[in-house]
């Protein structure tokens, strides 16, 4: 079976489907419409439904989004979407409402600002769940025992080796290539990883999946309930564990080689 097949889909699936379907659905409206015209009606041509569904849809993703990663932003951006696509049919003909045509340039102007004022947590957050959703399919190649169910404990992963500065260094490339958000936590680093859950503004690791490195060489791993129901096929809890400490150990392996770019090869190539 494809790894593909294995995760549930992602929600930047959802835009793209919506958004193709709006422009199969826009000339499918103006077809309507003109043919309406011909029979004498009088309605304008222009596909204002198509307009309305896809401002609908803005809004009600920024919604669902704010309620799955709990980020302020995403309600705020399909609002602005909603109310643009809203206005565009009042605006954009050349026989368009003179207030609409200004409102409409208005909202476009604080659409551009917005994004560019959180443009970081934006970029951030589409990253980091890329990446989770890559090793999630990482971890997935390997195994073929579908049996067992999720639990709430740790998996202990056994022990690698390494120097503070090794770890540290793998730390900051983890983080800062967006693979998984890093927290340091006393005698070991946590490295976070969620496909149900931002980690731009995360603060306690016990929310999403992470994998928890000590110090002194111990490995372990906790795949939230949400990420771990994001698998179609129900498969070994313990074996999900422990193929994402070897995609860990794998990857530091790496970074201790000075092979770093091997790991972002390795993401990209997971299908």
């Amino acid at each position: 079976m494809n790894s593909l097949s294995k995760l549930r889909w992602s929600t930047g699936l959802y835009y793209t489907v919506v958004i193709f379907s709006s422009y199969i659905l826009a000339i499918a409206e103006i077809m309507i419409r003109k043919a309406l015209i011909r029979d004498g009606y009088h309605v304008s041509h222009f596909p204002f439904m198509t307009y309305f569904f896809v401002g609908s849809f803005f809004i009600g993703m920024g919604i669902y989004q704010w309620y799955r990663y709990r980020v302020w932003i995403y309600p705020v951006l399909g609002i602005i979407l909603g109310v643009l696509c809203f206005q565009a049919p009042f605006a954009i003909p050349s026989y368009g409402i003179s207030l609409f045509k200004a409102t409409y340039a208005i909202t476009f102007l604080i659409l551009v600002l917005f994004v560019i004022i959180n443009w970081n947590a934006l970029y951030g957050q589409e990253r980091f769940e890329i990446n989770s959703r890559r090793l999630f399919r990482l971890a997935a190649e390997l195994i073929r025992d579908t049996s067992g169910g999720f639990t709430e404990r740790p998996y202990s992963a056994g022990k690698i080796t390494f120097t503070t500065d090794e770890l540290m260094g793998f730390a900051r490339f983890m983080n800062g290539k967006y693979v998984a958000k890093t927290i340091h936590l006393g005698n070991n680093i946590c490295f976070a990883f969620s496909m149900n859950r931002s980690l731009v503004n995360l603060e306690d690791p016990k929310e999403v999946s992470h994998v928890v490195i000590e110090y002194n060489g111990n490995i372990s791993v906790t795949v939230s309930e949400k990420d771990y129901r994001d698998y179609i096929d129900r498969f070994s809890f313990d074996q999900v564990c422990s193929s994402m400490a070897a995609i860990f150990e794998r990857f530091l392996e790496y970074y201790k080689q000075g092979l770093e770019n091997r790991i972002i090869t390795e993401l990209k190539t997971a299908r």
